[in-house]
């Protein structure tokens, strides 16, 4: 199973995403399946896509750092 990615917007390109926040790691989504940055679009960009809380949104993945989605701590509950 492929690891979860999180892309976080680099602040020097804040205003080209003003829906955007370079505080916040947002889940990278498939852009087709087990495919998560595309080669390139059109023009030559390599792009990505990103789930916001509204809907997704196409951005070039330059633009972005990338990470592996943390994995959460199970907290294990002792009797």
């Amino acid at each position: 199973m492929p690891q979860q990615m999180q892309a976080r917007l680099k602040p020097e390109h804040t205003l080209r995403y003003p829906r955007l926040s370079p505080q916040l790691w947002y889940e990278v989504s498939l852009i087709f399946p087990g495919v998560t940055t595309r080669r390139a679009d059109i023009f030559g960009r390599r792009i990505t896509r990103i789930r916001t809380a509204r809907d997704y949104e196409t951005v070039q993945a330059m633009h972005f750092e990338f990470r592996e989605r943390p994995v959460e701590e199970e907290v294990v509950a002792t009797a």
